[in-house]
């Protein structure tokens, strides 16, 4: 082999050796997050390598599960000093409680939810108070199953029935807004009945329909709304 050869072969042995020490440098970008706590834990108890039922050993960068916006990891790689675990990667995977404390939150139907969340239940709003407990409202609804169940196991001659429009809304509502409680204008108030003057001969009806004496102009019963106007479906 001749000197130049040599010395090529040195050459390309060092650029070798270079570029495995450089490659050993590079870091992903992984490895140059920030984290998926830099500012504080989201949804500590929430369900995520659990609910996908991943664990994966050693470093595996598809081992992920949707976070909030992102993804976190179920791989023991994730549990170093910058962690992208997802939050019960610690629990559910290592078997050991978690770094950082759990949030108090409730549980509905097989789900957490974190302290200050909502829902309604018929008319009443519940909310998950610090403690893991929910705490409801106790007003009467103007629907209630258990009410018109009850109702329909006796024998009174009439069933009640489930109307879904007042869903949702208080029995005051019902009384506020659906029996026309609103005080009518001066100018209802001020009207009077009807006086006429009729001649000696003559005879009313015994029977008076609207609907037959103006076809197409008389329409069924309308639904007042939650306008509490029914005093003037009453009155006309």
């Amino acid at each position: 082999m001749t000197g130049d050869m040599r010395a090529l072969l040195c050459l390309w042995l060092v650029a070798q050796v270079a570029q495995v020490a450089l490659s050993s440098r590079v870091r992903t970008r992984r490895e140059l997050g920030p984290g998926l706590y830099q500012h504080g834990v989201y949804d500590a108890g929430g369900s995520y390598c659990q609910r996908g039922d991943v664990c994966c050993h050693g470093r595996d960068d598809g081992c992920t599960v949707p976070y909030h916006d992102t993804l976190c990891y179920c791989d023991l790689f994730c549990n170093r000093t910058v962690s992208d675990c997802c939050p019960d990667f610690w629990e559910y995977c290592l078997g050991i409680p978690a770094p950082f404390p759990k949030a108090a939150g409730c549980a509905r139907a097989g789900r957490n939810y974190p302290t200050g969340a909502t829902y309604r239940e018929n008319c009443n709003l519940c909310t998950c108070r610090a403690g893991g407990q929910w705490q409801c409202e106790d007003h009467a609804c103007l629907m209630d199953a258990e009410l018109i169940d009850a109702v329909n196991r006796g024998n009174y001659g009439w069933r009640a029935a489930n109307y879904s429009q007042f869903w949702g809304m208080t029995l005051e509502d019902g009384i506020r807004l659906r029996l026309g409680t609103f005080r009518p204008s001066p100018t209802v108030m001020n009207m009077n009945e009807m006086h006429m003057n009729m001649d000696s001969n003559e005879v009313l009806p015994r029977h008076f329909d609207a609907a037959a004496k103006w076809p197409g102009m008389i329409h069924e019963p309308l639904d007042q709304g939650n306008c509490a106007g029914s005093w003037a479906f009453s009155t006309a």
